[in-house]
């Protein structure tokens, strides 16, 4: 018995080995999901991650007032806080989400607009920058 535990337990780490060689780490990948699945920040994120984001007027109109591009207003969700304070994550027919980080100096506060309803469509509405006053109001 003893020695098919043996056995066995070899062989697992061999396995794991070889799961884990390659340029995709298929094992580290899996690990860190299912450490990273009960935060709400990171899953909140993945959601707003999207290649077809769209701004607003407002949004585009701070984005030349500040003069930064639409890339590094992005850049916000890379490692980002979600404020659930000023969120309104149970909004109908789509959810708002403020998105908080720092970029390039500048502490910026994003709202997202995310609609499932429209193919989990995400818009920037507006944004924050360096808690200022509010510019381009429309």
């Amino acid at each position: 018995m003893g020695r098919r535990l043996l056995l066995f337990g070899f062989g697992a780490l061999i396995s794991i080995f070889f799961l884990s060689l390659g340029p995709q780490n298929r094992l580290k990948d899996t690990f860190y999901a299912y450490v990273d699945y009960f935060n709400v920040d990171k899953r909140v994120i993945s959601h707003l991650i999207n290649d077809s984001t769209t701004f607003t007027a407002k949004s585009e109109c701070q984005l030349v007032y500040y003069n930064i591009t639409k890339d590094d207003l992005l850049s916000v969700l890379d490692e980002g806080e979600v404020n659930f304070d000023l969120s309104d994550e149970d909004g109908e027919p789509c959810q708002h989400f403020v998105i908080e980080n720092i970029v390039n100096g500048n502490k910026l506060l994003v709202e997202f607009e995310l609609c499932y309803y429209n193919n989990k469509s995400v818009k920037v509405l507006s944004f924050t920058n360096n808690n200022e006053e509010e510019v381009c109001k429309f």
